[in-house]
């Protein structure tokens, strides 16, 4: 059974506790789902794998087991692991697939999954049974019938709609997911992303002119936010002059940051590192339109890969261009850091710039003038704030140069 959009894990737990020889996969687009989803898994007292992007396996952080809890031994496989929408499983096909679909994914992309569910995710009968907001019901109804579900049962209340439907006589499940895995070695990894654009945008930012597609879910689809429009102000300020060989760009959304590294600064790699999955492959996507095709992708946050008996990595095949970030590897940085509830995120991207930076190298920061502010008084030894600066409408961006 595939659990698609698993937030923290509720449903895929509650299954995997309750149908102990079922596999059981948990996806999600926010890696930070994801790693919730598989700690709180462990807690329950469920043994499950954390995957990190290409399938690779991570060691997970000790956490203490809930207590009183008591749940059957397990005998199949409890996966964690990122994933999007529309994009091919490599742990498909499955008997069942339940999902709490998103609106603001939108019809179009909607639409297209449910193709996909019906083709590649799911087995000849094979159920989906998903939930959806109240608005899109009608639709999801028809996106059934298009996709060749017979519809079993519904139950409506003001807000949602449950739906339960089977897969019809067309043979869906193995060959489609080969076919689709195969496309993925014959270089049409981007086909399935087609999807997700919504719009294309071209605009002159900070001496560049660039060209980006508009990706649905994610902000910046026809013009670029303040806090991107500061940064790269203050970036054409302070980074001329400097090698930046690496750059690395930390939540880089659309990739609009990653193109202006491109064209400006002349980063032979840039490391994209992000909670996002989504963010990532519209980052790299939007590269490789370009013509770049040498970005690492990193998420957030960072696990080890988990180690075999004899202590070394367990490593996959997949795994080029997801390296985790080196010690002193990266000549220029801009981040875009998250003001989260009750996390001091300051305090944890001072020490990963510390060992990320090479000396000499700088970083620019923005966010809203609030966070800056916190930023800038959290500040260690080693770092010198520059004296530029760019605002506009709540949002700042300051720069950091490494001693």
């Amino acid at each position: 059974m595939l659990d698609a959009g698993c937030g923290t894990g509720v449903i895929g737990i509650s299954l995997a506790a309750s149908c102990p020889d079922m596999e059981v996969v948990m996806r999600d687009r926010d890696f930070r789902a994801v790693a919730f989803a598989a700690r709180n898994a462990s807690r329950n007292g469920l043994a499950v794998k954390l995957q990190g992007l290409g399938g690779t396996e991570l060691a997970q952080c000790a956490k203490r087991p809930f207590a009183k809890i008591k749940v059957v031994q397990r005998n199949a496989a409890l996966i964690a692991a990122p994933g999007l929408l529309c994009e091919p499983d490599p742990n498909a096909p499955y008997e069942a697939v339940v999902a709490n679909l998103p609106a603001k994914a939108g019809p179009a992309l909607l639409s297209q999954y449910f193709v996909a569910v019906g083709r590649e995710l799911l087995r000849e009968g094979g159920t989906f049974a998903f939930v959806i907001v109240a608005p899109l019901a009608e639709q999801a109804r028809a996106w059934c019938m298009e996709a060749g579900f017979e519809i079993q049962r519904t139950v409506a209340t003001k807000n949602h709609m449950v739906c339960i439907a089977r897969t019809g006589e067309r043979r869906a499940g193995e060959n489609a997911v080969k076919e689709a895995l195969a496309e993925l070695g014959r270089g049409k990894a981007d086909q399935w992303f087609k999807a997700y654009v919504r719009s294309h945008v071209k605009k002159s930012i900070a001496g560049a002119s660039l060209v980006w597609d508009g990706i649905q879910g994610l902000p910046e689809f026809d013009e670029p936010s303040f806090a991107t429009l500061c940064a790269l102000a203050l970036g054409r300020q302070v980074f001329p002059g400097s090698l930046v060989r690496r750059a690395l760009v930390i939540e880089p959304g659309v990739g609009i940051v990653p193109l202006w590294c491109k064209g400006v600064l002349g980063s032979s790699e840039i490391t994209l590192k992000s909670h996002d999955v989504l963010a990532l492959a519209a980052s790299g996507w939007n590269l490789r339109r370009a013509g770049f095709d040498n970005s690492v992708r990193i998420l957030e946050p960072a696990f080890a890969k988990k180690e075999n008996s004899a202590g070394e990595p367990v490593l996959d095949s997949a795994e080029r261009g997801m390296e985790v970030l080196a010690p002193f590897s990266i000549d220029a940085a801009i981040l875009f850091p998250e003001d989260i509830p009750k996390f001091d995120s300051a305090s944890y991207y001072w020490p990963l710039l510390s060992r990320a930076l090479k000396r000499g190298a700088v970083a620019v920061i923005a966010s809203s003038a609030t966070y800056i502010g916190r930023f800038v008084r959290q500040k260690p030894s080693g770092f010198s704030k520059l004296p530029q600066g760019e605002h506009r409408k709540g949002w700042e961006a300051v720069a950091f140069r490494r001693e």
